[in-house]
């Protein structure tokens, strides 16, 4: 799947309009090299580097949306560097909960805000215990994780890689193409359908 992918994204040419797209692009490329990194990483067995990143990758794909359809133009500028000074300068922006908050008011992608609502609700505190090295991740360090674990991971970060290829397809005419993966990869995916209540 991500063979594909990553050929159709090569022989794309993404719409250039400017730093807010620039930028979404950026957060874009940056959430599918974690999510590479991620299943690298699970098969390895190094799950504590793999579930930190799945946090990373996570706010990468919010903060590309946030960007391309909510963020002001003041909050755009603050991504502007002039000196390597302002790269040590501590900049305020919205947390992932803070951009989430926002997106809800985008009608447009509401489908992909319900995801990220509940992924937030159920894993985002438990994520940033392993990112923090809490106590989850040392429990989780001496637990492991079992196969069927790793295999919902594994579908949701490549859930979160197609929600970051959705806005370069987009901006390449190929918005289409996301429905061929989708398809002929639908076991890659966890879908709405799979999840239970358990």
């Amino acid at each position: 799947m991500l063979d594909e992918l990553n050929a159709e994204l090569n022989n794309s040419i993404f719409l250039d309009s400017g730093l807010r797209l620039d930028l979404a692009y950026e957060c874009c490329d940056l959430s599918i090299a974690h999510g590479v990194a991620i299943l690298q990483l699970l098969k390895t067995n190094q799950d504590i580097s793999a579930l930190a990143l799945f946090r990373i990758q996570f706010e990468s794909v919010v903060r590309a949306y946030w960007l391309l359809m909510v963020a002001s133009n003041l909050e755009i500028q603050k991504f502007e560097i002039q000196s390597a000074d302002e790269l040590l300068q501590n900049v305020k922006l919205p947390t992932a909960a803070g951009m989430i908050a926002e997106l809800e008011n985008v009608a447009e992608i509401n489908h992909i805000v319900e995801m990220f609502k509940e992924f937030k609700f159920y894993s985002l505190k438990y994520l940033h215990s392993i990112v923090h090295s809490g106590r989850n991740s040392l429990l989780q360090k001496r637990i492991g994780l079992a196969d069927s674990q790793r295999l919902v991971i594994v579908k949701q970060v490549n859930g979160f890689i197609m929600m970051a290829a959705q806005i370069l397809l987009r901006h390449a005419d190929k918005e289409k193409y996301i429905h061929h993966i989708n398809e002929k990869f639908r076991s890659c995916f966890q879908m709405q359908c799979d999840i239970t209540a358990e």
